[in-house]
């Protein structure tokens, strides 16, 4: 009885990893989405600067925010500032979505594993929408998160079964020094 309650909590729990597997792929296009917007965003604003730097400084934004920051008004120097930044978050968020930007689907996981905006990140978990899709990216992905799962789950019984024996059968666990 004990045997097929296990066999039935790893069938779920297979299952369950694979349906959440199965969304990884959603997930990265929903993040790609959003980051795309918040680039959008980021050029609409910039251009207002940029068309100034077009018409006063042959297009050099640079010299745009040396002269707003050589004013003497505290507001000007400020607003020097905020361009700086928007150049910088426009910079990053284009650098950002060129890395995803990949037809290699393990390329494209393994830039979003590693360089993922936490920002993003969170802003895309609390909207996002499940999916269930049907591509190979999705299906392959939810196989591997499931196998991992099982092969996880069967070195730790494994090890904690094999410690229990041990244990029981009065043989103490070999501690390397």
């Amino acid at each position: 009885m004990l045997t097929l309650i296990n066999t039935l909590i790893d069938r779920c729990m297979f299952t369950l990893m694979f349906i959440l597997g199965v969304q990884l792929p959603e997930f990265i296009n929903q993040y790609i989405q959003r980051l795309s917007g918040h680039l959008e965003e980021s050029k609409q604003q910039l251009s207002n600067y940029q068309a100034l730097a077009e018409q006063y400084f042959n297009g050099e934004i640079s010299l745009l925010i040396k002269q707003y920051k050589g004013n003497s008004d505290p507001i000007i120097v400020d607003s020097a500032t905020v361009i700086e930044q928007l150049v910088q978050r426009t910079e990053y968020l284009t650098n950002h979505l060129s890395s995803l930007d990949t037809q290699d689907y393990f390329q494209q996981l393994s830039q979003f594993a590693l360089n993922f905006d936490a920002q993003l990140l969170h802003k895309t978990a609390e909207f996002y929408q499940l999916a269930i899709p049907l591509h190979i990216n999705a299906l392959s992905t939810g196989a591997v998160i499931a196998s991992l799962f099982v092969l996880i789950n069967l070195v730790c019984t494994h090890c904690v079964k094999r410690y229990i024996h041990k244990q029981t059968h009065g043989v103490a666990p070999t501690v390397k020094h």
